[in-house]
């Protein structure tokens, strides 16, 4: 999940140090030029995914913004995004969206926790995506897969957002949880859907306004919750009473005991459920609609990647074996996130004064880190605007380390990133295998920065089989 610009963190707990600070000073002790009383919230609100690429190439890599009277820095560089997120990680937590607006939808799951009861948390879903654990996955990714294939009839239009959103839930609910939730899908990715939506409205208001106020947007998370908790909490219920251990991660974490034997409540089970299923299949599932899209755009790419299925698969169903030959088809996946990060931005808060380079940031300092900017950088990406799949087949080519960050990076990364790109070859190689995908005329697709980056109002694509 992405942090949205418009926060509302604690003011800094001392002023922003003059030019002339004895120890360390800053490249703008003031905030860039805004509105008087909005700040630079118009210029982001107009085009936010471009906002960070002007920004840095105007002001530098580490800028103040300023939304109202609150303070916000845009970090820009990939040696400063190291140190924030490798070396000095100890120094920041996640942002407040995610403590104040996820946690109201997902409670203290690991997206949301911090500290001590995160790094118990993160221990125990550990070996669920352990890489021999993913590679058992292998199988059941293939076979919803193979699912979606058999409904797909040739020259009927799909909106192929909606249909990889369906297939990853349902992969992820079924290999986390031992969970068919096929019949259900639809009524789970409503909720889901309806609940990051409303989340996004949350980030975007000026004024914080408390959980208990019966806003649009405050009743909108409320029945998101709901719903989603009658489904869950009746699957923990039932694995209670079976007292069996399936293997899978909910398995783990209701056999798990602290140091003094206790167990985890359903309430954390719930949390740590909710959290995986959502952050499990959402980004996968934008990261293939941009994948299809570009394919459309681009048939000599998808010449390619039809060209390698041929040669590597000769018609046989993809399995792990396999995958390790689809370097191209994995080049194209890597290359949609790349132009499309399935997460635009996220954010940290500094829990004590910490130096980037020649600038002092303050004890709590919201920081934005601008994905979507970093992988259009001209200094980082050659040709950035350009689909290139071929840039992560050669070595010369490569991106900067933490330069390029579809799943985050340091100790916090993604825990489920092996899990979402074994995922996304998969079923990219099982379904480009019989059918190719065109844009619908008549239609303009464009990116749409909310938590995640989908297409604005879809993305329908026609099917052909091959």
């Amino acid at each position: 999940m992405s942090v949205r610009l418009v926060l509302h963190p604690a003011p800094l707990t001392h002023p922003i140090p003059s030019a002339n600070h004895s120890r360390v000073t800053l490249q703008a002790p003031a905030p860039i030029p805004g509105h008087p009383i909005l700040g630079n919230l118009p210029a982001y609100r107009s085009d936010p995914l471009n906002f960070g690429r002007r920004v840095a190439a105007t002001y530098g890599d580490v800028v103040r913004l300023r939304i109202f009277n609150r303070s916000l820095f845009l970090v820009s560089h990939p040696t400063y995004i190291h140190q924030i997120l490798v070396t000095d990680a100890a120094k920041f937590q996640k942002s407040p969206v995610y403590r104040i607006f996820l946690g109201r939808a997902l409670g203290d799951g690991l997206l949301t926790s911090e500290g001590t009861h995160w790094r118990r948390q993160r221990k125990l879903a550990q070996p669920a995506f352990h890489h021999k654990r993913i590679e058992s996955y292998a199988e059941t990714m293939v076979t919803y897969a193979e699912g979606a294939a058999s409904r797909w009839k040739s020259g009927e239009t799909l909106r192929i957002d909606q249909e990889m959103a369906r297939l990853t839930l349902e992969i992820v609910a079924q290999t986390l949880f031992s969970m068919d939730i096929r019949a259900q899908a639809d009524r789970v990715g409503r909720a889901l859907s309806e609940l990051l939506e409303a989340v996004t409205d949350a980030t975007m208001q000026p004024v914080f306004l408390p959980a208990w106020l019966p806003t649009r947007t405050n009743r909108r998370i409320r029945a998101g919750v709901r719903e989603l908790d009658s489904i869950i909490y009746p699957l923990i219920r039932a694995r209670r009473q079976r007292s069996e251990d399936t293997g899978d991660l909910l398995s783990m974490l209701m056999l798990a005991r602290d140091e003094v034997g206790q167990g985890m409540s359903d309430k954390a089970l719930r949390d740590e459920a909710v959290t995986l299923v959502l952050a499990g299949h959402e980004t996968t599932a934008n990261a293939l609609t941009w994948t299809w899209y570009l394919l459309s755009q681009h048939p000599e790419a998808e010449a390619k990647v039809h060209a390698e299925l041929d040669d590597v698969l000769q018609g046989e169903r993809p399995t792990l074996e396999h995958v390790r030959r689809l370097r191209y088809t994995e080049s194209v996946i890597k290359e949609a996130m790349r132009l499309y990060p399935p997460i635009p931005e996220f954010g940290r808060q500094a829990m004590a004064e910490v130096t980037l380079g020649e600038h002092l940031l303050p004890k709590g300092a919201i920081i934005i880190v601008p994905v979507y900017a970093m992988h259009h950088d001209a200094r980082w990406v050659k040709e950035p605007d350009t689909f290139s799949p071929e840039r992560f087949l050669e070595a010369d080519t490569a991106l900067p380390k933490l330069a390029y960050l579809p799943f985050g990076g340091g100790p916090r990364v993604c825990i489920g990133n092996s899990f979402a790109q074994l995922e996304a070859t998969l079923l990219l190689a099982t379904l480009a295998q019989r059918f190719r995908l065109s844009l619908e005329p008549a239609q303009t697709v464009s990116p749409e920065a909310t938590l995640t980056l989908r297409p604005k109002g879809g993305l329908r694509l026609r099917l052909h089989t091959r």
